[in-house]
């Protein structure tokens, strides 16, 4: 991590905002025994320096409608004018699709999707996924439950 300052403080104050981004900066500094001003200068200089990305709300797709989800691991199939790369931005494009990783092994591209139901995630992948050229198999592996999502980065 050359030129990038992180400390424990640090590491402190991002453990708390990856909890409750919408923490108030007082709160936090009261919860570490901090003055205000220093947390709010070390979280200017964690954006400054890229450790802070972004802030973002989580969401609860079960109230959305979207209750359920899938992994589907796609196999590329070379030779349709299209490169592996191409295939995957095709794919991240449609609604229902909320992660698309390229991956080393067997498979090519891991993706994570979101419906209603498993019958719609089914039409998903057979009407949209499987219909991009470029894709020549999947294999679809339904969640039963989810244990732990958020991203943690601590």
């Amino acid at each position: 991590m050359g030129g990038i300052k992180f400390d424990d403080v640090d590491a402190r104050i991002l453990r708390i905002l990856v909890e409750d981004a919408a923490m108030p900066v007082t709160k936090i500094a009261g919860k570490i025994g901090l003055p205000r001003t220093t947390v709010q200068e070390r979280i200017n200089r964690m954006r400054e320096q890229g450790i802070i990305q972004r802030y973002t709300a989580i969401v609860n797709h079960r109230l959305l409608g979207r209750g359920t989800a899938a992994f589907v691991l796609v196999s590329f199939m070379p030779g349709v004018g299209f490169s592996q790369r191409e295939v995957a931005e095709k794919i991240a494009k449609i609604p229902g699709v909320y992660e698309v990783h390229l991956i080393a092994g067997e498979w090519d591209i891991l993706l994570k999707v979101r419906a209603a139901t498993i019958e719609e995630i089914g039409k998903l992948i057979i009407d949209r996924i499987r219909a991009i050229p470029g894709v020549a198999r999947t294999l679809t592996c339904t969640v039963f439950e989810t244990v732990a999502e958020n991203e943690r980065g601590l």
